[in-house]
C-alpha cells in the first residue's frame, strides 16, 4: 500500500498531480497519474475529481488534461507576463528578420523556462515549447544567464548532470567555466550543434532597470557558420531594446 510522504501537504499532492502532465503525455487517466506521482490511488482519484470540479482539470478523450481555469489563473498579471508583453514587439521584429525561432526565457532552479516563442513553418529543429524546460547548462539562454549571474548560480548549474545530446555538447566543469568566461567577455552565448548538430543557438541577456540579468532572448538558426554570424547584430539590438523598455541604460552597468 502506497503511503503519503510524511509532512506532505494537500497542496504538494495537487502540485504532483499537475506536474504529471507533460509534453509527451498531455492527457492522462487517473491510473496513469497514480503511477507517475506515486501517490495513493484513493487520494489521487479524489484529488482528480476535486480538480475537475474547480476547472483545474478538464475531461478529455480517455482521461483528463489541464483545464482552462488553470490557464486563466496562470495568465493573469505577473512579472513573467509583464516581461513577455514588454519583449513581444521586439521579438516580432527580430523574428521578421531571422524567420527561424525567437525565444524568451527565464531561469528556474537549474532549468530554463521558456515563456514565449515565435517560429516559422520551415525553421530548424526545436525541441522546446512555451512553458517547457531545458537544463540551463545545455541551453544558450541558460548559459548566458549563468555567465552573468552569481557564482552560487554557476556552481548550482555546474553541479547538475549534463545531457549529452551530440558529440559537440561539452561535458566537463572546466569546459563550462571557460565558456562562462567567454560569454562575459563577448556579451552573448553561442552554441553550435550542442542539441542538434544542424542547429546553432544564440542568446543575449535581458536586464532590468537595475542592470540585473532577469531573462534571455535567444534564437535558433541553421548551423552553417554564416547565418549565426549575420543574425547576431539583430539579436543584440532586440535584447538591448527589451532591456531599455524595462528601464535599463548602459550607464547602469
Amino acid at each position: 500500500m502506497k503511503r503519503t510522504t510524511p509532512g506532505e501537504t494537500g497542496l504538494s499532492r495537487i502540485v504532483k498531480v499537475l506536474e504529471a502532465f507533460d509534453k509527451g503525455k498531455s492527457t492522462l487517466t487517473p491510473a496513469e497519474i497514480v503511477r507517475r506521482t506515486g501517490l495513493p490511488a484513493a487520494s489521487t482519484y479524489r484529488l482528480v475529481n476535486e480538480l475537475l470540479e474547480v476547472g483545474f482539470l478538464d475531461k478529455s478523450d480517455g482521461g483528463v488534461q489541464t483545464g482552462v481555469r488553470l490557464w486563466e489563473l496562470a495568465s493573469r498579471e505577473s512579472k513573467t507576463l509583464s516581461l513577455r508583453n514588454t519583449a513581444l514587439p521586439f521579438m516580432e521584429d527580430l523574428q521578421d528578420a531571422i524567420r527561424q525561432h525567437t525565444q524568451l526565457s527565464v531561469m528556474d532552479g537549474t532549468d530554463i523556462l521558456y515563456i514565449e516563442r515565435l517560429s516559422a513553418p520551415d525553421a530548424v529543429v526545436n525541441i522546446t515549447r512555451v512553458a517547457g524546460r531545458l537544463p540551463a547548462v545545455v541551453a544558450s539562454p541558460g548559459l548566458v544567464m549563468a555567465a552573468f549571474g552569481s557564482s552560487e548560480l554557476q556552481e548550482t548549474i555546474l553541479a547538475a548532470e549534463v545531457p549529452q545530446y551530440t558529440r559537440f555538447t561539452p561535458s566537463t566543469t572546466a569546459d563550462f567555466r571557460r565558456i562562462f568566461a567567454e560569454i562575459r567577455r563577448q556579451g552573448y552565448a553561442r552554441m553550435d550543434g550542442w542539441i542538434d548538430e544542424g542547429v546553432s543557438g544564440i542568446a543575449m541577456p535581458v536586464r532590468d532597470a537595475e542592470g540585473e540579468v532577469i531573462a534571455a532572448l535567444s534564437v535558433l538558426l541553421p548551423n552553417d557558420g554564416k547565418t549565426p554570424r549575420m543574425a547576431l547584430p539583430a539579436v543584440q539590438i532586440a535584447a538591448a531594446g527589451i532591456s531599455r523598455a524595462l528601464g535599463w541604460s548602459p550607464s547602469h552597468r
